[in-house]
């Protein structure tokens, strides 16, 4: 437990003070068969994944008769029918993630909050699925979501865009790496790190090679794979599990104990968390996946819209009931009394397999006292479904990691390597993943990771898909859109702070409210949620009124911020604009070039980065900026950067 953990939650009265949690307990096992059968298993499950990529990618690259260009093995645009795209959203949502996190919701808001955690889970999939249609009616060549920003707002909210889906995604795959290695630590009872490296490098090797394309490939595998073991885990459950249920369902937010039995009572009916979750898990989840490149990937890869509204609809379907699945592992399991305070929570949906479970007074275990029925000692894998489990686990985890190196990669590609040789991108998937496998082993709690991304994101969505709509677009700008997103940002912790003063005051009440609305509040209480969304579309429409006030009194607004700041050196390349170099020439590897034909499609697809179609200033176009009223550069969709076409005339409209 860190410093601002101890200090923050002693004084918001969460915990008693003084008093450290217990750490996680588990008892010794007399061989360690089951550590080498765990990993032969498990590395012999992730090669074969490994080994199908490469083959199939090599078959896809033979029938090409070349190598991908970087827009193909970032986008696959239009190649995959409905069925793959389905099962590539299931493969991409549901990873490893999903052994952790909606067991333990489920603990601590009941059957209320897991019911919304499933919900939420797939709902956004099905959102996004009709929101890329949308988008794709309007600008058929867009191929990020940055680049859709910065084509309805302007370039520098395009790249607060992409920094935060760098951000979102770059916790995901945290919370992946954290997730496989801790079962191994945990569960097997082994090191984290093995299964870190070995899964991180076999997923980087073949992302590398086959791109975009083949983790669509891979996912429609993984996902049939999953639905498998989901499938055996779910009837072994129905099976064997006759614990005891005690009646009615416990219910108590304050987590009491029998002292007689070890039993707990967990808030496991319908309560005050369960009850917020009905608001903040849809704005949650659906805040991080707009801000998910390795999901919005699936829009441009579906060949038509009717494929992209089947696969919408599918895989937020599977998503949802995989979800429960997991979750009501761990909410059953607290039922039976098989979790207590010394259980590791990363470890609850495998107490609720019978042979993996420690029962009675277990000698050293924290709360588990001689007399007692329940122990709540975390589980050891020791049986065939544990080996079962582990490998679920590992499948959904490459799964996933694969879709986000994917996502990342062309989040970073299409930004500041756009019209560069696919090499660089291929580079960029090791860049992105070596620094992630090593913070991955610090073993951060998995909810906690979600919500400083999800509160990060929930401030900044509704700017960004206000683009959808010309009258918002008009209306805010993009300043407005980034006045908004920092407005949210601002008040939650603002508003943190003015919870936090009930209990504290002066800088600990700002350093324990920001503490607990970004990383401690693992209830995800609604009213968080609901200032952080809320705020933005108050800052939003008060800029508005602000600009529209300003229009009216003196017939300009003034100039936007990418007027402002388009003239700093090097503002074209953050912002999007690309290198007017080739970096294969810089680097002396001009040798190693595609042909000229693969190069000029490339080049030639607008979608791959070309002028015409991208809202960067380059030096005509702050020529021309300087002829234009400067308000009306800031008017979304009106920018006279959108509206250049190939020959620089400004009246040449798209």
């Amino acid at each position: 437990m860190s410093f601002m953990d101890s200090k923050c939650i002693c004084g918001l009265q969460q915990s008693t003070c003084g008093v450290a949690p217990a750490d996680p307990f588990y008892p010794a096992r007399d061989d360690e068969k089951w550590i080498a059968i765990s990993y032969a298993t498990c590395i012999v499950c992730v090669a074969l994944v490994a080994v199908y990529a490469f083959v199939r990618t090599f078959l896809y690259l033979k029938e090409k008769h070349r190598d991908q260009n970087t827009e193909e093995f970032c986008t696959a645009r239009g190649t995959q029918n409905g069925w793959r795209i389905a099962f590539s959203f299931f493969g991409s949502a549901v990873g490893s993630w999903c052994i952790a996190a909606p067991s333990s919701f489920a603990v601590y808001t009941g059957y209320v909050g897991l019911l919304m955690y499933s919900i939420a889970s797939g709902l956004p999939v099905l959102i996004l699925a009709l929101c890329g249609a949308a988008i794709n009616k309007k600008h058929e060549n867009v191929v990020s979501v940055g680049d859709f920003v910065g084509r309805r707002f302007g370039p520098v909210l395009k790249t607060v865009t992409v920094l935060l889906c760098l951000f979102n995604m770059s916790i995901a795959m945290l919370a992946e790496y954290t997730t496989i290695g801790s079962l191994f630590e945990d569960f097997v009872g082994s090191l984290s790190w093995p299964m870190i490296i070995t899964v991180g490098i076999l997923t980087m090797a073949y992302t590398m090679y086959g791109g975009l394309y083949i983790s669509i490939m891979t996912d429609q595998i993984q996902s049939y794979v999953t639905i498998l073991f989901i499938a055996v885990i779910a009837i072994y459950t129905a099976v064997t599990f006759r614990a005891p249920l005690p009646k009615p369902i416990p219910n108590d937010v304050n987590f009491s104990m029998d002292y007689e039995t070890g039993y707990v009572s967990w808030p496991l009916g319908a309560n005050q968390f369960g009850y917020s979750a009905i608001f903040s898990m849809p704005v949650a989840l659906m805040a991080a996946t707009v801000f998910s490149e390795a999901m919005w990937q699936k829009v441009w890869a579906s060949k038509d819209r009717k494929a992209l509204f089947f696969g919408g609809t599918l895989g937020a379907f599977m998503i949802t009931i995989a979800v429960f699945i997991f979750g009501l592992g761990g909410w059953l399991a607290a039922w039976a009394g098989y979790i207590n305070f010394s259980t590791n929570t990363n470890l609850y949906l495998f107490q609720v397999f019978r042979d993996e479970l420690y029962e009675g007074a277990v000698e050293g275990a924290p709360y588990s006292y001689y007399g007692y029925i329940y122990n709540g000692a975390s589980a050891r894998v020791r049986s065939t479904i544990g080996i079962i489990t582990l490998m679920l686990a590992l499948i959904m985890n490459t799964s996933a990691i694969d879709s986000l190196q994917n996502g990342l990669t062309s989040a970073i590609a299409t930004q500041w390597f756009k019209n560069q040789h696919i090499l660089f991108a291929r580079v960029i998937v090791i860049i992105i993943n070596v620094p992630i496998m090593v913070i991955a082993t610090r073993k951060y709690t998995v909810l906690q990771l979600f919500l400083v991304s999800n509160m990060l994101t929930t401030c900044w969505f509704l700017p960004v898909l206000s683009g959808l709509f010309d009258c918002t677009t008009d209306f805010v700008g993009e300043d407005g859109a980034l006045f908004g997103g920092t407005f949210a940002l601002l008040w939650t912790i603002g508003y943190g702070t003015i919870r936090a003063s009930r209990f504290l005051s002066g800088t600990d009440a700002i350093d324990c409210g920001a503490w607990y609305a970004w990383w401690g509040n693992f209830n995800y209480e609604w009213d968080y949620f609901l200032v952080a969304s809320g705020s933005s579309v108050v800052g939003m429409a008060g800029w508005g009124l602000c600009r529209w006030a300003l229009k009216r009194a003196f017939g300009s607004a003034g100039p936007g911020i990418s007027t402002l700041f388009g003239y700093l050196p090097g503002f074209r390349f953050i912002t999007g604009g690309g290198l007017d170099t080739d970096l294969m020439d810089v680097c002396g590897l001009s040798s190693f070039k595609t042909s000229k034909a693969e190069g000029a499609d490339a080049h030639s697809s607008p979608s791959a980065g070309s002028a015409p179609d991208e809202h960067v200033l380059s030096k005509n176009e702050h020529e021309l900026a300087k002829t234009v009223d400067a308000d009306d550069v800031d008017v979304a969709n009106m920018d006279p950067v959108v509206n250049i076409d190939a020959t620089g005339d400004p009246a040449a409209k798209k």
